[in-house]
């Protein structure tokens, strides 16, 4: 008889731990699903997976399953069962200026934990940062551990950097623009998708104020105050999901 898997002190104790497999919709129960190099290196050395540890593979785009560990050195998993979960009623889009640094990341990581569909990184009049591809890949991986964590069976896209421009044309039922003060009550949601945009702390010029509204944005007032980027990002998911009632 096998080991029981070591589970690190961090994991939920009525939880598998979850790793990632791109090609999981292609199979079956009973097929065997090998873990690409990454996912294979956090099975053995991060989650210290032993032979019959049941794991929770999913692939980002709503496929799900319980697999068996056969073999831990070349990560090969049995597949028990799939579940093709729904995706949620609101698709949530933000687009949004990003803050510098370690913000961002923490941003990235809680913006995935509340069920945003979409981050747009935006290039606004008086925004600072201007991610580039390298930046763009790190989120990525940022995206991956934070599904990891949470349990989403969906992904978060992160966009190519658009301008402010560029943004306004994205379609969505439902499009707001967050403004420190002035911001119309904002409708009750009903719509299958939503976006919303979020400005750089040095806020919007008024030529895209005007732009915003010309376009057919709401302005949406939640706080007072000016906000940092990523505690707007948050404060804007966390409503705009709890309104939805979407979970994922």
């Amino acid at each position: 008889m096998s080991e029981p898997a070591a589970r690190p002190e961090s994991m939920p104790c009525d939880r598998p731990p979850r790793l990632y497999h791109a090609g999981l919709s292609d199979l079956a129960a009973g097929q065997e699903a090998g873990l690409d190099a990454d996912e294979a290196r956090h099975a053995r050395k991060a989650l210290r997976l032993r032979p019959g540890a049941v794991v929770e593979l999913f692939d980002a785009r709503g496929t799900t399953a319980r697999a068996e560990l056969l073999d831990a050195a070349r990560s090969v998993c049995r597949v028990i069962d799939l579940v093709r979960n729904p995706p949620p009623a609101t698709r949530v889009t933000l687009a949004s200026a990003i803050p510098k640094g370690n913000r961002a990341d923490a941003m990235i990581d809680q913006l995935v934990q509340l069920g945003v569909d979409r981050l747009i990184p935006l290039r606004s009049d008086r925004s600072v940062v201007d991610p580039r591809d390298a930046k763009l890949e790190r989120f990525e991986r940022r995206v991956l551990e934070a599904l990891k964590q949470c349990g989403r069976a969906y992904g978060m896209t992160i966009e190519p950097v658009r301008g402010f421009d560029e943004a306004l044309a994205e379609p969505a039922d439902e499009r707001l623009i967050l403004t420190p003060s002035g911001g119309e009550a904002r409708p009750s949601l009903s719509a299958d998708s939503v976006l919303a945009l979020i400005g750089p702390e040095g806020g919007w010029t008024d030529r895209e104020l005007a732009a915003a509204r010309d376009a057919g944005f709401t302005p949406w007032t939640i706080n007072p105050h000016v906000l940092r980027i990523e505690t707007a990002a948050v404060a804007v998911a966390t409503l705009l999901r709890y309104d939805s009632r979407s979970d994922r």
